[in-house]
């Protein structure tokens, strides 16, 4: 079959989103299907079979690149002999709209709490830009079909959108298993517990929270944070040194390399105010390492509490307590108990692999009213 898939950036160096998109552009490619990717930036060492076809960007401010990356998308597709349009980021129409980014409206629901400031900053050019995308994607005439990669997702939209029920369909994330995997020996660090955070944007993704929960835990299990990421780190080293903990925080910065993170680590602590499903706890799972995080992450669906990690609240917003209580519980396992959840971890990942992922999606798009079967 000829796909078209549109995604902004379809990369492997980037987030989780980045990597999901080329993980399946990948896959499809594999498959022996013929691919277009319409994407601004581009790893051509995905898939040697894959077709990029560059998007123009307006980069002069953040609604302009919204407005102008779904635009110019559109416009690549008119004449090209498709089978079906997959669109990864905001744009329609689309025979299916994959939830890879935050739902706004439920995003600015969480980010502004108060009605009339929501209302306010809903007036802003960018949150003006993205929410008119999403109205338009989410119109039943524009969008043959919805895919999203959690139940949480689904319910979200069926909350806030008239979208028929019948055609969204839950597809969990899958995970490159050969690239991401334990270690053959699990090293260990004597006498401590080895915490990492893994983000782009430390603030929704709950960082000052984990250094209050850091902050929380006292001496109890020697823990040490290890932070990767490319967001400015300032705020959150003067507050490490506020709390006291900035000699437990290690700000790392971005990385090529985040399995090394992951085989380096203990727990992956992860509470996220909101995110679909963020793949960076399957891809920890996938090495062996048990995750901590939210029910508003996607992602929490596919964890056992206690078993293969962590799950605490996220409504209305999750609380460093809680964190550091689960933290404080991890802390004291033996290497026995760790090692069971290490396996369980992986075990879980196992269920999860891009080529299901992929064979899925594909069977989603050969249906021509994007309805259950």
């Amino acid at each position: 079959m000829k796909f078209a898939v549109i995604r902004s950036e379809c990369s492997y160096r980037k987030g989780g989103a980045e990597r999901y998109a080329a993980n399946l552009c990948r896959s499809l490619a594999e498959m022996g299907h013929d691919v277009r990717v319409l994407a601004e930036k581009f790893d051509p060492e995905i898939h040697p079979a894959l077709r990029h076809i560059p998007i123009q960007v307006d980069r002069t401010s953040s609604w302009s690149r919204n407005r102008s990356f779904h635009e110019n998308s559109q416009k690549a597709l008119h004449g090209l002999k498709l089978d079906a349009v997959l669109a990864l980021s905001r744009s329609f129409p689309s025979d299916a709209f994959r939830v890879s980014d935050p739902l706004h409206r439920y995003w600015m629901k969480i980010r502004y709490p108060g009605k009339i400031h929501r209302f306010l900053q809903s007036l802003n050019p960018r949150h003006r830009a993205i929410l008119e995308l999403e109205n338009a994607i989410l119109d039943p005439a524009n969008t043959r079909m919805i895919i999203t990669n959690s139940t949480l997702s689904k319910a979200i939209i069926r909350e806030h959108y008239d979208y028929p029920e019948d055609r969204i369909h839950v597809v969990y994330n899958g995970v490159d298993l050969e690239k991401f995997q334990p270690l053959p020996a699990k090293s260990a660090a004597e006498g401590r517990t080895r915490l990492l955070f893994v983000g782009q944007d430390f603030k929704r993704k709950g960082l000052a929270l984990v250094l209050e929960a850091l902050a929380m835990t006292g001496g109890r299990g020697n823990c040490h944070l290890r932070v990767v990421g490319g967001d400015d780190p300032r705020r959150y080293k003067d507050l490490a040194a506020k709390l006291g903990v900035a000699d437990r925080v290690t700000f790392a910065g971005a990385t090529g390399d985040i399995q090394t993170a992951y085989h380096e680590a203990d727990l992956l602590v992860f509470p996220t105010f909101y995110d679909p499903f963020a793949n960076v706890c399957l891809e920890a799972l996938a090495c062996g390492l048990p995750a901590l995080t939210t029910t508003t992450n996607g992602s929490s669906e596919i964890i056992s509490d206690g078993v293969d990690g962590y799950v605490i609240t996220g409504e209305p917003a999750p609380s460093a307590a809680s964190i550091a209580g689960k933290v404080a519980m991890f802390a004291e396992l033996d290497g026995e108990r760790r090692g069971a959840m290490r396996a369980a971890a992986r075990r879980t990942a196992l269920k999860y692999t891009m080529e299901a992922n992929a064979r899925r999606v594909v069977e989603l798009l050969t249906r021509k009213d994007g309805r259950d079967a």
